[in-house]
């Protein structure tokens, strides 16, 4: 409370504001990833009701395997070609880890020059309008059947095709409370929503797969 009375600006606009970023990301990761916390962790986000395009169904999400990882020369060709199996709305965005974005910009030929002199000669040879680096990428990994395991490497899709909605009551809705014991007031932004691509094959994800002996 003392912030709040010493601090000219407005303190509480500010700590608002903040809460409405986190909030939104919380919903982006979740909708593009899934939360990342384990099922029976506290705030768990119900992956059935912000259903990730990584994990969502083939009808909806294509998963294309790549041959490499570390090939990043061909891993352009190979994304490049499986355009043609998107079927999502126009302008796609390529989200992926900046150490694979910057790998892809640092591709020679055979004269030591770079391929791709910028983001849009990149972004021109891998069909898509954007290229968007989610450090939260990097690691993840998912095990199917067969003792086998996928690694993500990006994910494009245009998020117009992700449809985030909430009934009545549900809208992002703010709370706050004054604690007497320790002099503080406390803060609540909270929304109950539901999120899932709404559109068949509109996102294409791109994995490693690795066999776990």
């Amino acid at each position: 409370r003392d912030d709040i009375i010493d601090v000219e600006l407005d303190t509480v606009a500010l700590i608002r504001k903040q809460l409405r970023t986190y909030l939104n990301e919380e919903l982006a990761l979740a909708a593009v990833l899934g939360d990342g916390r384990s099922l029976d962790e506290e705030g768990k986000i119900d992956e059935t009701c912000i259903r990730p395009i990584w994990k969502e169904d083939e009808l909806f999400s294509i998963h294309e395997v790549l041959a490499t990882k570390t090939d990043y020369k061909a891993m352009v060709k190979a994304i490049a070609l499986t355009h043609k199996n998107y079927k999502g709305s126009g302008s796609p965005v390529f989200f992926t880890t900046p150490d694979i974005h910057t790998n892809m910009l640092w591709i020679e030929d055979d004269n030591g020059r770079r391929i791709y002199e910028s983001d849009a000669t990149l972004c021109s040879a891998l069909r898509v309008s954007a290229i968007v680096e989610i450090p939260q990428i990097e690691g993840k990994s998912r095990a199917i059947d067969g003792g086998k395991t996928r690694e993500l490497l990006g994910i494009k899709v245009n998020l117009k095709d992700y449809n985030i909605g909430a009934d009545k009551g549900g809208e992002i809705a703010s709370f706050d409370d004054f604690d007497i014991d320790f002099n503080q007031y406390k803060y609540l932004m909270e929304t109950r929503c539901s999120g899932a691509l709404t559109k068949a094959k509109s996102a294409q994800v791109f994995e490693f797969e690795t066999t776990t002996p």
